[in-house]
């Protein structure tokens, strides 16, 4: 790993884009996607007339300072000479740097969903254009599973920093 990934945030996840979600939680993320498509288009179970993105924004500035807490939290379980030793851990399947990027890639990708989220909440509402409603529930459909992604993916980081924390207790 060379540089500064500052400029480019989403080079890191696309660099740990295997090691961004568990499957399990991807598959959940997958039927909700799928299970509010079909709720919305053809079982018409779901009813998105009393959405309003505005409220969505005190979730995702708060997803985001979680991600933040929980980087925090799992950069310190562990030592300076640890986080040293992923940047510089190579060896014939793992570049140099890919350790750490898989460490940093997780907090990297839900802090864009939440950024992404917050800001389509802070900023929607007050963009009027004529849009066909079936753009409209799409564009809802979208909004609301992004955030969905990030809650699971928030949820990843939770679980990620518990089993950080507890192989701390063990390391030498």
């Amino acid at each position: 790993m060379e540089g500064n990934f500052y400029k480019n945030p989403i080079s890191v996840i696309w660099k740990a884009k295997s090691n961004l979600m568990p499957s399990y939680l991807f598959i959940i993320w997958m039927i909700f996607l799928f299970g509010s498509i079909i709720g919305v288009f053809w079982l018409n179970f779901i009813d998105f007339s009393s959405f309003k993105m505005e409220e969505y924004f005190s979730i995702s500035s708060t997803g985001l300072t979680l991600t933040l807490a929980l980087f925090v939290a799992g950069k310190d379980a562990f030592r300076d000479e640890d986080l040293k030793k992923l940047a510089s851990y190579e060896s014939d399947e793992v570049k140099k740097g890919q350790a750490l990027i898989d460490f940093i890639g997780p907090y990297v990708f839900t802090a864009l969903l939440f950024l992404i989220t917050g800001l389509i909440s802070l900023f929607g509402p007050f963009v009027k254009t004529p849009l066909d409603p079936l753009y409209i529930k799409i564009s809802k459909i979208c909004y609301i599973n992004m955030l969905s992604l990030g809650i699971l993916s928030l949820f990843n980081l939770v679980i990620t920093m518990l089993n950080d924390v507890f192989s701390s207790a063990f390391r030498k």
